[in-house]
């Protein structure tokens, strides 16, 4: 197994860092298709590779929830924001309509 390859590609989603990770994936893609037309990528070689796909999945997808999950929760707490601020800027309103 190459993890020099695919280790910063790993700490790079660990750390949401999408965009780097991002081209240390297509670097090591590239990598690999160059390899391929010289039968120099080995089984063990493509079951990294797979494992790592399968890796980065989990965790984007994980990252992805727990994002959704504070947006959820920020929208809640917008709702009641927005339940307590009404009335008061409705009265405002009033009272300077009657003045």
């Amino acid at each position: 197994m190459d993890g020099h390859l695919t280790e910063p590609i790993r700490q790079a989603i660990a750390c949401r860092e999408f965009q780097k990770a991002q081209l240390l994936w297509d670097g090591y893609a590239a990598l690999l298709r160059e390899e391929m037309p010289k039968g120099s990528v080995t089984a063990a070689r493509m079951a990294e590779m797979r494992e790592l796909v399968e890796w980065s999945r989990r965790a984007v997808l994980c990252f992805r929830a727990h994002t959704q999950s504070r947006i959820d929760s920020m929208r809640g707490s917008l709702r009641v924001a927005q339940a307590y601020g009404g009335p008061r800027s409705q009265r405002t309103a009033r009272v300077r309509t009657s003045l």
